[in-house]
């Protein structure tokens, strides 16, 4: 495995390892601003949050899913995420979902979207268009809408379940640990959790209710990867060490530094081969976990071991204080 010096000066790079989490976030940062100036939405919101249609076609022939987006392209409707394809009873069965908004048509409310979509009749039929253009039979394509109400409460609950997570993470680690650990711990967190979004951002990918679930996925596995490195920092106190902070932190992450990379190195070999070789439209889950898959194994490396010594330096001086301040009440 990886061979590290244990007096490798790890926790001294984390300028730079910070250095190349904020050229991340800028990158994200200025691709959502671009697309917020072009009239498009910020990130690439899925149909269940925006709320939109889904197009469901039926065909007993296969059917290029390109030529079924030039098709819906053509008449400037946003397609979010691919094209999905599945194979039902022997029928290849095609979903697209569109959102609201799309360029070049301005309706007067989600009514007039719909009708646009799928009701005869209205002046345009966007199903009986493809319909026509691929020579499929009658009813072989399906328009249905896809509200948002649903998603508005999965999406408040979701976030209100990451919330109680994180303060029930911080309690434990404050218990199991120390309170600059669990610091440290939250802000790992935070920290893969924006760069899941920069990515996410960069990269164009659909956000959709199954981006929730890898959040919590990559919550759950970060905080496993930052506590065997200050399980690590715990033993070394706990031994009477009379070194350093900094040489604490850099000899737990060189102790703990092989399992996490094992850990991330497996998981990741998996997640890639569910990418390939499964349908795409579990791409919009699988993605971002690999995003934060990757932020993680860093951040659990670089990041949270250099903020507990932080935080443990911004605490020694405010014990510091408090007995100067005391020592100063007493005297007068």
């Amino acid at each position: 495995m990886l061979k590290l010096s244990e007096n490798s000066k790890i926790v001294q790079k984390f300028k730079y390892v910070i250095l190349v989490s904020l050229v991340i976030l800028l990158v994200g940062i200025g691709f959502a601003v671009y697309r917020g100036c072009t009239n498009q939405s910020i990130l690439n919101f899925g149909i269940d949050f925006t709320g939109g249609a889904i197009i469901e076609i039926s065909s007993d022939e296969a059917i290029d899913a390109q030529k079924i987006k030039d098709i819906i392209a053509r008449e400037k409707f946003h397609i979010t995420g691919d094209v999905q394809q599945s194979v039902i009873d022997g029928t290849n069965v095609y979903e697209v979902r569109l959102a609201y908004r799309y360029d070049g048509k301005t309706p007067e409310d989600e009514v007039a979207f719909i009708e646009s979509i799928y009701k005869e009749n209205y002046d345009f039929d966007l199903c009986a268009m493809i319909q026509n253009e691929l020579g499929l039979e009658a009813d072989a394509v399906k328009g249905y809408e896809v509200g948002k109400t649903a998603s508005d409460s999965l999406t408040t609950m979701a976030i209100i379940a990451t919330i109680v997570a994180l303060v029930v993470m911080l309690i434990y680690i404050v218990i199991r640990f120390t309170f600059s650990s669990a610091l440290a711990a939250v802000c790992t967190l935070l920290h893969d959790v924006i760069i899941m979004f920069a990515l996410m951002s960069i990269f164009n990918i659909a956000i959709n209710s199954t981006f929730i679930a890898a959040v919590i996925t990559i919550i759950g596995y970060s905080i496993n990867a930052t506590i065997v490195i200050f399980d690590r920092v715990r033993a070394e106190i706990k031994l009477g060490s009379t070194k350093s902070d900094i040489e604490i932190a850099n000899a737990s992450v060189y102790k703990a530094l092989n399992v996490n990379i094992l850990a991330s190195v497996t998981t990741l070999i998996m997640v890639v081969f569910l990418v390939i070789l499964s349908v795409s439209s579990i791409g919009e889950f699988i993605f971002p976990i690999i995003f934060g898959l990757a932020a993680g194994a860093y951040s659990a490396i670089f990041v949270a071991p250099a903020l507990w010594v932080q935080f443990r330096k911004i605490g020694a001086k405010i014990k510091t204080k408090k007995n100067y301040d005391g020592a100063q009440k007493k005297k007068a």
